[in-house]
């Protein structure tokens, strides 16, 4: 099978890449030059190099192409809203439309479980749930992500490509530190976690998620199709943090969520009084908030229509990403 991967030297699309390879498929990577593209030409990729600016290396990467994989996304680190909409929205347009200029039948687009706003109380989330109404109140990465979504979405609609989008919860494994929950840190050797006990934690395991973007690109029926990925999706906090404390003996704190809110609250109050303006406090009272929900992601579709179920069962998911950890120089 002839595929291409955009974000190959990332941690998702590095993963993909590899597995790829191992199976015998035909891989091209856009990629920039850098240490980790020469790797994957080492392993036998065939790299463009390139970014999601650069039309011509995007139509020489998914060339001849039976689907291409869009994996590339800036998703952290210091960066002003235009750099994450140049990369999440603009990128994600030239790949698609470099896609329908060469006949490629269709693209697998992953996105983020961020495109959704602030729930109802015992609302599950699913495929079907608008995206955030109120996007200028979430931080840049977020609003990048919702604009990439409905610019895919819109795609998937009004042309004859086939486009599959994917939203992972929080996405481990091997490369990456255990996450603690969507707020808080570690301390020592005490995971510090705000939010209830009971609250759910999207999570999902870098190789399971390559099974569902496998399973994605292998067939192109419809139009559009769109999938939550999350390994569990009844995962508690409480539940997590048992079964890591009897892998690496660390232990974790639980504190209530709520004195987080009185940052953003003191900031707003200031702004006001100064009359500097109050918009950074209302994207971080919205994000905290959104942070303790307790969020139910549904992930009915992906298992029923694609019988995608997580191979890796949580303990074994932990054990692999902190075996790599201890294995790193």
């Amino acid at each position: 099978m002839k595929v291409s991967v955009t974000g190959g030297t990332g941690f998702i699309g590095g993963a993909l890449v590899r597995r790829l390879l191992a199976q015998g498929a035909q891989v091209r990577v856009l990629a920039r030059p850098s240490q980790r593209a020469d790797e994957l030409e080492a392993m036998g990729a065939v790299v463009v190099r390139g970014n999601l600016g650069d039309w011509e290396a995007i139509e020489r990467a998914v060339e001849g192409a039976e689907v291409v994989y869009h994996t590339a996304a800036k998703v952290e680190g210091p960066g002003s809203r235009k750099e994450f909409i140049e990369t999440n929205v603009a990128g994600t347009q030239n790949v698609f439309e470099a896609c329908i200029r060469k006949g490629v039948p269709h693209v697998v687009h992953l996105s983020s479980i961020a495109v959704y706003g602030l729930a109802e109380r015992g609302e599950r989330i699913t495929e079907n749930t608008p995206f955030d109404a109120d996007p200028q109140r979430r931080d840049a990465y977020s609003q990048s992500k919702i604009e990439a979504d409905e610019y895919a979405v819109a795609i998937g609609r009004k042309t004859k490509l086939a486009v599959t989008i994917l939203r992972p919860g929080v996405v481990y494994g091997p490369g990456r530190h255990l996450p603690i929950a969507l707020l808080g840190f570690r301390c020592g050797a005490t995971n510090v976690a705000f939010g209830k006990r009971n609250q759910r934690f999207p999570l999902t395991y870098v190789e399971n998620l390559i099974d569902a973007v496998q399973l994605a690109g292998s067939g192109t029926e419809g139009r559009l199709r769109e999938y939550i990925v999350i390994d569990d999706d009844d995962l508690t906090l409480v539940r997590y943090h048992a079964a890591r404390e009897e892998i690496d003996r660390t232990r974790t704190s639980f504190f209530p969520g709520w004195p987080l809110l009185l940052g953003p609250a003191v900031y707003e109050c200031l702004a006001w009084l100064i009359a500097f303006g109050s918009q950074r406090a209302q994207i971080w009272r919205r994000q905290i908030r959104r942070a303790l929900q307790n969020r139910w992601y549904e992930t009915r579709r992906i298992r029923e229509e694609l019988c995608w179920a997580p191979k890796v069962p949580l303990r074994e998911a932990i054990e692999q990403t902190i075996k790599s950890r201890l294995q790193s120089p």
